[in-house]
């Protein structure tokens, strides 16, 4: 127990000396570790920018490539793009074209109906107006048959009329000529008989055989005048019946 401190200073003064020890190597550890990172960072350094070059020019030709690439698929996919557009613009242009033509054939169709239509319109009013030609035809011969009908009846009645005043013409002719044939005998004896009453040379001549050969003589005037007049009337029937054509 009393040895030990004597022994203390001894023992510090290795502690002292291994703790400079210590240090000492430690700061050699230091800077040959420094200087180790040095040249390593120096070599490591070198080594990661041949390794940096390396790489980018493998990447930059996979960048390369890879640009390449793309531009080609870029290339591929507007060809396709442009060759879809273009099938689809022709389909398109064929939809439209066929229902262009659809409607083209609708409208033919349509024009073809109406033309028809027209046809047959024309046709029915050149049948009206054959028919209006015809109608105007015979409303005109139904008008001349009319009137005929017409000239027939009145001359019907005329020829009636005429008939019958001609037979009343003929039987009062008739009769004037027999009462002037029956007067035209004793129209000399008459006279006379009246020129002897009137010379006074004979008695046996009558007083009144003037008075009847005046009257005679009067009315034979008169029979001649009505004669003249009948035969007149009876030539004018004759020329009627003429015209009309009966007989």
């Amino acid at each position: 127990m009393d040895k030990q401190p004597e022994n203390q200073p001894v023992e510090n003064d290795d502690v002292v000396v291994i703790e400079q020890k210590d240090t000492r190597a430690r700061l050699y550890i230091g800077i040959a570790a420094v200087l180790g990172l040095a040249t390593g960072g120096l070599i490591g350094s070198a080594v990661t920018q041949n390794d940096w070059q390396q790489r980018y020019k493998e990447l930059d030709t996979q960048y390369q490539q890879a640009l390449v690439k793309t531009q080609t698929q870029q290339s591929n996919l507007d060809e396709k793009l442009s060759l879809a557009e273009s099938e689809s613009q022709l389909k398109l242009r064929k939809v439209v074209e066929e229902k262009v033509e659809q409607h083209q054939q609708q409208v033919d169709a349509l024009n073809e109906q109406i033309s028809k239509l027209e046809a047959d319109n024309q046709q029915l009013e050149n049948q009206l107006s054959a028919q209006g030609k015809k109608l105007a035809q015979q409303k005109k011969q139904n008008v001349q048959l009319e009137r005929k009908t017409d000239i027939q009846s009145s001359m019907f009645e005329q020829s009636q009329e005429l008939f019958k005043r001609e037979a009343e013409l003929k039987a009062e002719v008739a009769k004037l000529e027999q009462e002037k044939s029956q007067l035209t005998p004793n129209l000399k004896r008459w006279k006379k008989d009246c020129d002897l009453f009137l010379e006074g040379t004979s008695w046996d001549a009558k007083s009144d055989s003037c008075d009847r050969y005046d009257s005679a003589t009067s009315r034979i005037s008169q029979i001649e005048q009505m004669l003249k007049v009948h035969n007149m009337d009876l030539n004018h029937i004759a020329t009627l019946k003429s015209e009309l054509g009966i007989q």
